[in-house]
């Protein structure tokens, strides 16, 4: 289930937490890094089935933007969760 990104300010920081369960290996790891930093996403943190990743809002691509990405990389999104900081 995909939870819409909260409210913020424009230069606020954006969080969220993806669920992913072909991330198992270091390729499919590595194609992943590639899919979200080049959608300008800063990733924080990226492991077997989940990855945390952090945008300003102002340059956000939002839930859906980050699961086209994955989803054209190859990779099937369980889960998106969005929070500010």
């Amino acid at each position: 289930m995909t939870q819409p990104a909260p409210d913020t300010n424009p230069t606020q920081l954006l969080r969220y937490l993806l669920q992913v369960d072909a991330l198992t290996d270091a390729d499919s790891i590595g194609r992943a890094r590639e899919a979200l930093t080049g959608l300008g996403l800063l990733v924080d943190r990226i492991e077997a089935g989940e990855a945390e990743v952090a945008v300003a809002s102002v340059t956000n691509p939002g839930p859906e933007g980050i699961r086209a990405a994955l989803e054209s990389a190859g990779f099937s999104v369980q889960n998106i969760t969005a929070e500010s900081s």
